[in-house]
């Protein structure tokens, strides 16, 4: 495949940042044919997001992936909300990753770029979608390439082409919510005085200043700045703008340096949902669903999640196994989280973007709230991390739709995210007596099911009455008992093979 002959394919996927990157990915280990379509012919110097949370950081861990992200990122055992000053502890989470990792966006587009190419997915550049039509069958859509104008065939198309998306925009989706009011200032700058500590977080009553190291002497720097918070919409980011917001709300610009390479940028506080995730054979995931002010870094961990919970629904579809609904249940699953991400994040604007003198009042009771209350961060830090979602069950059937945790089996393969890089279900059978074994295909679902049988290796309270447990691909749990019940594999494979 070239840039000038696409074949048809299962899904293209509009826009290669992350989250299509991501999904291209999931969809290939799903058995379908994913091709990436990217407008732009190089991937931007700066790094929108930074912030990595540990479900984000599990799900790299379910691939087999997650030694890469560690090996680069830099994990700080903790979080904010609101930029109060007493931050959330991740250290008491149950997961092998009890922190945030910071990792420029760009670096993590590099190792998804690079693991494309290691499964052979195509990832084409300037290739701009620029409208599309369905019909029973698939999907065209129209495509500025270096050859010229073309027109790719799919089965199905996925817009991850951001908060202005083409895709969005030509399915007839609506983008629910309310626009900018205020803006702020964020840069990627190079100081020769930062702080001693890795992240910095200041709340002060004329705003609030977020600083995290990126390496190599650079800093990315965010200030809310009740002194230009209400400047004009279309007012520019400047250099001498964060410099003088840094000095009225830190007392220092940290040694602050105007750089060529220095990235600036004026973020707002727009908060919009797509009305539906889906319109016949056109979906949506990341930006293209959701926008938001970035309190927290939720947005990119929110589209990964969202790509990992699409993919093998969208391979299962094509590939014709899909029991009835199942493509519709990523709209009823992530729809919410997405909407609680927003309201989390409007909650927190509320705090720290209100000048009056209530809202100043309000965010220091709120801090002391923080610290007085250990139970409330232990809440926040968990819907922070991600580790606490949990999908809509039928009579919220035992364990079913929350996460799996990575516990430890005894014998090979050593935990239960080794059983997952193949994003197949895995039929887990926990049994003290028998050694343990891998079965592929031993139910009769060969190309979608594993079937393990091993005992749960530790102290596991909470999972010692569990017999067996039926993984979905994205690491949620669709079936378990305490019993010898057969597990319900027709309700989700339809006839054995």
């Amino acid at each position: 495949m070239n840039g000038y002959d696409v074949a048809p394919v299962d899904v293209a996927i509009v826009g290669g940042g992350p989250v299509g990157m991501w999904l291209a990915a999931e969809l290939h280990r799903g058995g379908v044919r994913p091709v990436v379509l990217e407008r732009r012919a190089e991937r931007p110097p700066y790094s929108k997001a930074l912030t990595i949370y540990p479900r984000t950081v599990e799900q790299f861990a379910m691939r087999g992936l997650v030694d890469r992200w560690l090996a680069e990122g830099t994990p700080v055992p903790s979080s904010h909300f609101a930029l109060m000053k007493n931050r959330l502890d991740f250290s008491f989470l149950p997961t092998r990753y009890p922190f945030t990792l910071f990792l420029p966006q760009r670096r993590t587009e590099e190792l998804l770029e690079e693991h494309l190419a290691e499964l052979g997915v195509p990832y084409l550049r300037r290739h701009a979608v620029t409208g599309l039509r369905q019909d029973e069958a698939g999907v065209d859509l129209d495509v500025d390439s270096p050859g010229g104008p073309m027109v790719v065939r799919a089965a199905y198309a996925v817009g991850c082409d951001g908060a202005t998306s083409v895709v969005r925009a030509a399915a007839g989706i609506d983008f629910e919510g309310t626009p900018d009011t205020w803006r702020t200032i964020l840069g990627d700058i190079e100081l020769t005085d930062p702080p001693q500590a890795p992240a910095l977080s200041l709340n002060q009553p004329g705003g609030s200043l977020y600083m995290v190291a990126i390496g190599s002497g650079r800093y990315r720097l965010a200030v809310i700045d009740h002194a230009t918070l209400h400047d004009p919409l279309d007012k520019p980011a400047t250099f001498a703008e964060l410099r003088a917001s840094a000095l009225r709300l830190a007392g220092t610009d940290f040694g602050m340096r105007d750089t060529p390479d220095a990235w600036l940028s004026m973020v707002g506080n727009a908060a919009r949902q797509a009305a539906r995730y889906r319109a016949g054979r056109v979906l949506l995931a990341g930006d293209a669903a959701h926008i938001h002010y970035p309190a927290g870094g939720q947005g990119l961990n929110l589209g990964l999640q969202d790509a990992t919970n699409l993919g093998w629904k969208l391979a299962a579809e094509i590939r014709r196994w899909a029991p009835p609904g199942l493509l519709d249940s990523y709209h009823v699953e992530r729809y919410p989280v997405g909407l609680d991400v927003i309201d989390d994040s409007l909650a927190q604007c509320g705090l720290f973007a209100n000048p009056t003198r209530e809202g100043v009042a309000l965010r220091d009771r709120f801090n002391v709230v923080l610290g007085e209350h250990p139970s409330l961060c232990r809440e926040l830090a968990v819907r922070l991390s991600g580790l606490g979602i949990r999908y809509p069950a039928p009579g919220q059937e035992l364990l079913v739709g929350q996460r799996v945790p990575d516990l430890d089996l005894r014998g090979a393969p050593g935990t239960i995210f080794g059983l997952l890089p193949p994003a197949k279900f895995v039929l887990l059978k926990l049994d003290s007596t028998a050694a343990a074994t891998r079965q592929p295909g031993q139910e009769g679902f060969p190309d979608r099911l594993d079937t393990v049988t091993a005992e749960l290796a530790g102290d596991n309270p909470d999972w010692a009455c569990i017999r067996a447990m039926l993984i979905r691909p994205d690491g949620y749990i669709a079936w378990a008992t305490a019993a010898d019940d057969a597990p319900p594999l027709a309700r989700w494979f339809g006839p054995a093979s």
